[in-house]
């Protein structure tokens, strides 16, 4: 299914319109009828190797994870950098954002409560830039840092099968 109508209704940012989207990955956090929350990735766009694919989840966790450390220990020369005066990026939809790409859907018994996205462009000039955005619930980091340690242990997994000995 298209990832615009996966994700229709879904508001984030943009990637600037100078970069086109190659490839894309997103974490779902979906709440069940049942009301117990799940976890599903969904990918679109050209597909990423597993070795890149695992590269981008271990420094997206290893970022997240830097994050949390520095707010367990912050003094005051620590505090957030003061605004650099760049322009912020535009609201934009996600069905906007992602148009073109396709997807698998998810179950009807689901709601996506949280979207978090990993975006592979290339600029106009052919190199590659990444990008992340969200939507909806804002995750923690340590509940975001859970699910890409746990979406990388799958992806290790997958990787290390694959390898012939």
């Amino acid at each position: 299914m298209p990832f615009s109508q996966l994700l229709a209704g879904y508001g984030t940012t943009t990637i600037g319109d100078e970069n086109r989207i190659e490839s894309v990955f997103t974490l779902l956090k979906l709440r069940g009828e049942d009301g117990n929350a799940a976890w599903s990735v969904r990918s679109g766009g050209v597909p990423l190797t597993l070795e890149e694919l695992l590269g981008v989840l271990e420094g997206l966790a290893t970022s997240v994870r830097h994050t949390l450390t520095k707010a367990w220990k912050r003094t005051a020369s620590d505090a957030p950098a003061a605004n650099t005066g760049a322009e912020p990026p535009a609201p934009t939809q996600f069905s906007q954002l992602l148009d073109g790409l396709e997807t698998v859907g998810v179950q009807d018994e689901y709601l996506i409560e949280s979207v978090f996205a990993v975006i592979k462009a290339r600029r106009g000039d052919g190199a590659p830039v990444w990008f992340v955005r969200s939507a909806e619930m804002k995750l923690g980091s340590e509940e975001l840092l859970g699910a890409l340690e746990g979406y990388a242990s799958t992806v290790r997994q997958d990787l290390a099968e694959s390898w012939k000995w």
